[in-house]
């Protein structure tokens, strides 16, 4: 007897369709009922509530893992589908309905056609024995207590002849028959007036004994991957044949039958015995088509030797595989084949029965593995290994450490890929060297576009310079070379006076060719420039700026410097590595006109700065009598000569000033404009 219980799907949807399926129910699915044919009448009960209901959706599997949707319903009262292709006659099928809302798809349980499997080989007597599954665990609601057991004898002439509780899922009767064909169908009543009807299996019965079922002893893998089944024929003289099954999905199909009572070997051309595992049974016929037992209970699985695992590092190849099952007589262990160079298989080792994993120093192989036992052998099929050699990675150059526009360092270097699956470890300092430490790492594996890079984010290149190496560690984790060393550029300075600003840096170190020059950049007004504004040679690590004849600007000149490689270096490269960015604000100057005419040549009373880059900005406006009528925190606005959107009268007015410079010293002033028309 086979019980199969699901998870309901739409308790799995529950969890993640949210709070708007609490307030919709589904669809309930009550009946499955299988015709003669193999179509299925689909029958549910509609939600209570079908407020805001869009649609029905059905969808339907024939193995209960991949479902189709196969019809959409948009009539809500409508409680029955009919499904024509179903072949619920082969095989058992799944449903489940999807009722869909305005707020939600909630999912009805998913229902399993009955489908019964007949077995009539008592051994001594004619016996019927049914198996089927039920349509879930637990039946839908409203289900009838009882199986109803349905035999047609004659054919056409159905009748209800037992029944069974519907927690049994098995059945037996004695067919007392001289020869005759009996046809069974398994039913389950619903009280909203559907049932569930499984498929329809027949068989001929007649009183005579059943052939006793063959000794199945092997099952072994031939050189062209086909599974190769072998028994002793039956000790009945009235055996016509054998039945070979195949399990499929937990169920037992059965694939061929062998005509002769002496046929001992059945090959299967249809299972791939070298990519999984295959279960098989027999069992034996007579001339009146009585089945013996099936050999189900004790069936024989091929040997899956699994793909076999290299170990570059050892120079070794692991071999597992599927344990053998249920040997006549006893297990008594595994021997292990191997093959080189196409020449002859020779045994290399052997295991216990309980064993089923092998290591073997080699390489270049092919392997097969022979579980033996008293009265035979059963061997997997044929796999072979291609140990690639252990190689040494042969260079590594550290190019390139750029400090990019936001802190981080973007790091290019150059590593021999060829070996393949290296990898290589980034070490940082601290900033202004000392205390290295691994910051990240980068595989190596072949093909690879040189050079490598890798962005540190975890930098910061305003604290000061860092010093970076890398380590290569080899396919098998080894330290297998080490970089040159490089040095990032550190730039410091500020303001020295109005008219100056001073830079500072270290040098740059580590590349192979060396420092050729340092460009100084000098970005105003938020744009990065085009050029450089000057350079300096290898030796000079500082500069001075005129910025006297630099136009009015509200915004700080920022600084970069650019260290430039020198000929001569490594794999050729000439790279280009930045500095950090700094910010040299003079103290604030300010101009305050004394008067201004609105829409005329100086349509706004407002500071004029040169580099202003101070905060706490305030500017205020007041009448004579001293009421506020203009106030702003945006250096960039100015008052236009109104209030309240109306211009003012002209005369003298108040203005008071305020703000911090970069020093964060503060600046007040105060004074009056006079607003001329």
């Amino acid at each position: 007897m086979f019980t199969i219980k699901f998870i309901p799907i739409y308790l799995l949807v529950f969890l993640f369709s949210g709070s708007s399926l609490l307030a919709q129910q589904p669809a309930i699915l009550k009946c499955l009922e299988t015709d003669i044919n193999g179509a299925v009448t689909v029958s549910w009960t509609p939600p209570e509530d079908l407020t805001g209901f869009v649609n029905y959706k059905i969808y339907y599997s024939k193995n209960g893992n991949t479902f189709n949707l196969i019809e959409t319903i948009i009539t809500p009262e409508t409680n029955q589908y009919f499904h024509a292709a179903s072949e619920a006659n082969l095989a058992r099928r799944y449903y489940y309905i999807q009722t869909d809302f305005d707020q939600g798809s909630p999912l009805s349980d998913t229902l399993q056609t009955i489908f019964l499997q007949l077995d009539n080989n008592a051994p001594d007597y004619n016996r019927a024995d049914l198996y089927w599954n039920t349509l879930h665990d637990p039946l839908p609601e409203g289900s009838s207590g009882w199986f109803l057991i349905y035999r047609e004898i004659p054919p056409g002439n159905w009748q209800l002849t037992d029944s069974v509780p519907n927690d049994s899922l098995f059945y037996s009767k004695p067919e007392i028959v001289c020869h005759d064909s009996i046809s069974y169908r398994i039913g389950l009543k619903n009280d909203n007036g559907c049932r569930s009807v499984s498929n329809v299996q027949g068989a001929t019965f007649k009183d005579t004994e059943y052939p006793v079922k063959p000794v199945f002893d092997s099952v072994s893998i031939n050189l062209n991957e086909n599974a190769v089944l072998g028994w002793e024929p039956s000790t009945s003289n009235d055996v016509a044949g054998y039945i070979i099954y195949r399990e499929e999905n937990s169920t037992w199909i059965e694939i061929d039958r062998i005509a002769g009572r002496d046929s001992t070997f059945y090959v299967d051309t249809v299972a791939t015995p070298c990519m999984e595992t295959v279960s098989y049974a027999i069992a034996s016929m007579d001339s009146c088509e009585n089945k013996s037992p099936g050999t189900f209970l004790q069936p024989r699985k091929t040997i899956l030797l699994n793909n076999i695992l290299y170990n570059v590092c050892e120079e070794t190849n692991t071999l597992t595989w599927s344990q053998y099952i249920n040997a006549l007589p006893d297990l008594e262990g595994y021997k292990i084949f191997s093959s080189r160079d196409g020449g002859p298989f020779e045994l290399v080792g052997q295991t216990e029965p309980g064993d089923t994993i092998f290591i073997h120093q080699s390489s270049e192989y092919d392997y097969y593995i022979q579980a033996f036992f008293e009265s035979g052998t059963s061997s997997s099929c044929r796999k072979s290994v291609t140990a690639s050699g252990y190689r040494k990675p042969d260079y590594v150059y550290f190019a390139n450490a750029d400090v990019l526009p936001d802190n981080d360092i973007e790091l290019s270097f150059e590593v021999d890929t060829l070996p393949g699956n290296c990898n290589v470890q980034i070490f940082r300092s601290d900033p202004n060297g000392g205390n290295p430490s691994v910051i990240g790492s980068v595989t190596c594996t072949k093909p690879a576009t040189l050079p490598l890079t890798f962005t540190d984010t975890s930098a910061n290149a305003s604290l000061g310079f860092y010093e970076y190496d890398l380590k290569v560690l080899d396919s098998c984790g080894r330290e297998a070379l080490e970089s040159n060393l490089l040095k990032t550029i550190y730039l410091t300075g500020g303001n020295v006076d109005a008219d100056h600003n001073y830079l500072k840096w270290n040098a740059f170190g580590g590349w192979g060719g060396g420092v050729k020059q340092y460009y100084i950049f000098r970005m105003t007004g938020g744009v990065d420039p085009t050029g450089p504004i000057d350079s300096v040679d290898a030796q000079t690590l500082e500069y001075t700026d005129d910025i006297s004849s630099l136009p009015d600007s509200e915004t700080q000149p920022v600084y970069w410097v650019q260290a430039v490689e020198d000929e001569g270096g490594e794999y050729g490269y000439r790279e280009k590595a930045r500095s950090n960015r700094i910010g040299a604000a003079p103290e604030s100057e300010m101009f305050l006109p004394n008067a201004f005419k609105p829409n005329g040549i100086t349509p706004e009373f407002k500071p004029v700065f040169r580099f202003f880059s101070g905060t706490e900005y305030l500017l205020q406006i007041y009448n004579r009598w001293g009421q506020l009528i203009f106030e702003t925190h945006n250096p960039q606005e100015g008052w236009n000569g109104q209030y309240k959107g109306n211009p003012v009268s002209q005369g003298v007015y108040v203005y008071k000033l305020s703000y911090r410079n970069p020093d964060k010293s503060p600046v007040m002033k105060r004074g009056t404009v006079m607003v001329v028309y």
